[in-house]
């Protein structure tokens, strides 16, 4: 068994661009990434998942502190101002097989 220090990014946002923002995501380096559909209430008001333009997604990525800055800086530059988005971050130990 092996334990990594990493980082967990996790995105919730619009549905309507998770389909942009994973091939962006991928372009700056992630190799993976769990989505989940969500719903809840923040600063841009309530989201359902009842109606494909109103629902809500997590992105969930871990990856190293150097990717996760550069997701956080990409996020800002260009979604954060623009669409429904909550960004965080966070340290994680990751366990893999000694087989990786």
């Amino acid at each position: 068994m092996k334990i990594t220090k990493e980082k967990a990014v996790t995105i919730i946002t619009e549905s309507l661009i998770e389909k942009k923002l994973i091939r962006e995501l991928k372009k700056l380096g992630i190799n993976g990434y769990t989505i989940e559909d969500v719903r809840g209430e923040g600063q841009k008001g309530e989201r359902g998942s009842d109606w494909d333009q109103m629902s809500s997604v997590r992105i969930q990525i871990v990856c190293d502190k150097i990717l996760a800055d550069k997701i956080l800086n990409y996020l800002y530059k260009n979604y954060l101002d623009k669409y429904a988005m909550f960004v965080f971050m966070f340290d994680t130990e990751t366990i893999y097989s000694d087989n990786k």
